[in-house]
């Protein structure tokens, strides 16, 4: 994974330190905690100096730009005049997050005597956000308790969501076997993909066949050896499993040899390319648990989507909507035997019986989706040549050790914030497609900055 970089900006008034200078060293503490509980949550922080006057901000704006952070982060540590800041921050490319606390929890009947100093940096922020607006300069806002709440996280993951994106830009995706005929949804024109900066690199058989060929019966008896020990396979006998962990291990050289962040299958063209003698099902999950996106059916866009989201967020997954559950209000999901394993839990290896392919059945880890919160996001083609973002909130349910009746099947089951029928609606009024990013333990607003970094339009459900 790589970190996120954050210009930390400080507000403050020169008036206070020409009138009551005797404020500065709690004024200097109180910034110097906000800027640790950021850095706690992830990220590297870059901080200027507490900024007071236009050519401060000036330089500390310079400093950043300079330093290649991803976005500033501003905090009003006190009242400031926006006109001091304000030509500075309009005229930068540079994101702008607006953290919006202040140092004490509590202010109420008995607040102590002098904490208004301390606690009046929202009217800073009211006046900042007002002239950005009226500059046509783009913002973020996130508001909260520093310590007593999460927005520090949510802040930093905003940041992470910002890098995230700006990774699409020079991103390799392979495929294998080409994309399903007939799906549409998930495919964009070339011209938008040339504009997303994202690279196909098409699987050829015989460069397939050469990584396969290179695998050892050592290399595939060690890797049996770890998947017992990790994912259950001791019921599956080492020749079974020999058989369809060739074709994967000889899938991960390729994605090592090409450099790839992201790779995608079609399970039809299993038996038919060179070397994908089977539909290695195993390793997308795999790959998946290593970082390497992952999308199933040839889908590059969402493959993309996956891995340059796993570039800075740690619990990422690629996933579809089946069926839903009307009546306990929430979303079968699953796919045909591809989860990242560090979501995946009650895992065991067997051999999925495969019909829809020409060639002997793989070897597949499954097991069910992990509990928590999570956000599903969406990346869709529009009409306009380009993207839309949708982001749906909710939050992945706690399962069973066993479900009778989908005991060769990858389970989860999704409960969105609104209802099942609200949910889909809109989601299909959006657009949305059948393939998508599951990210789990962020909201939905600091996603959104995966959006607004690539200029697209977003919708949070």
């Amino acid at each position: 994974m790589e970190t996120a970089k954050i210009g930390f900006l400080p507000f403050y008034l020169k008036l206070y330190d020409d009138r009551i200078a005797s404020l500065r060293p709690e004024i200097q503490e109180y910034c110097d905690s906000v800027a640790s509980f950021l850095e706690k949550q992830g990220v590297e922080v870059i901080k200027a100096d507490i900024c007071r006057i236009a050519p401060e901000f000036e330089k500390a704006v310079k400093s950043f730009e300079a330093a290649g952070v991803d976005a500033i982060v501003t905090v009003h540590l006190a009242y400031s005049p926006s006109m001091e800041a304000i030509d500075a921050l309009a005229a930068t490319k540079l994101p702008v997050i607006i953290l919006d606390t202040t140092r004490d929890f509590s202010f109420g009947f008995d607040v102590i005597s002098g904490g208004v100093s301390f606690n009046h940096g929202i009217h800073g922020v009211q006046d900042f956000c007002n002239l950005l607006r009226r500059r046509a300069k783009e913002y973020s806002l996130f508001v909260g308790h520093y310590v007593q709440s999460d927005v520090c996280k949510r802040v930093a993951d905003a940041a992470k969501a910002i890098k995230a994106a700006k990774a699409l830009n020079g991103m390799k995706v392979g495929r294998v076997g080409g994309s399903f005929e007939g799906m549409g949804d998930f495919v964009p024109s070339e011209k938008a993909m040339k504009r997303l900066g994202v690279e196909m690199v098409e699987c050829d058989g015989n460069e397939l066949i050469k990584h396969r060929d290179s695998v050892s019966e050592e290399e595939i008896s060690a890797e049996y050896k770890k998947d017992c020990a990790e994912n259950g396979a001791s019921a599956v006998s080492l020749e079974e499993y020999s058989f369809s962990e060739k074709v994967g291990l000889g899938v991960r050289r390729w994605i090592d040899a090409n450099g790839l962040s992201g790779f995608t299958m079609t399970f039809l063209s299993a038996g038919k390319v060179g070397g994908f003698d089977t539909m290695p099902f195993s390793e997308s999950s795999k790959a998946m648990a290593r970082g390497i996106g992952y999308a199933g059916e040839g889908d590059v866009l969402t493959a993309a989507l996956v891995g340059s989201l796993m570039k800075t967020f740690d619990k990422v997954n690629f996933t579809e909507m089946f069926c839903p559950d009307w009546k306990d209000g929430a979303i079968y999901m699953s796919h045909m035997g591809e989860c990242n394993l560090k979501l995946m839990e009650n895992r065991k290896t067997v051999i999925k019986p495969f019909p829809y392919a020409d060639s002997p059945d793989p070897a597949c880890i499954l097991g069910h989706m992990v509990a928590g919160k999570a956000c599903i996001v969406n990346l869709l083609p529009n009409a306009d040549d380009w993207f839309d973002l949708v982001i749906a909130e909710g939050e992945m349910l706690q399962l069973p050790e066993k479900i009778e009746n989908l005991a060769t099947s990858m389970n989860g089951w999704f409960k969105p914030t609104v209802s099942v029928s609200e949910f889909l609606e809109k989601y299909s009024e959006l657009g949305g497609t059948h393939h998508s990013a599951l990210v789990y333990g962020v909201d939905a607003k600091s996603l959104a900055l995966y959006a607004k970094t690539l200029g697209m339009k977003y919708t949070i459900i």
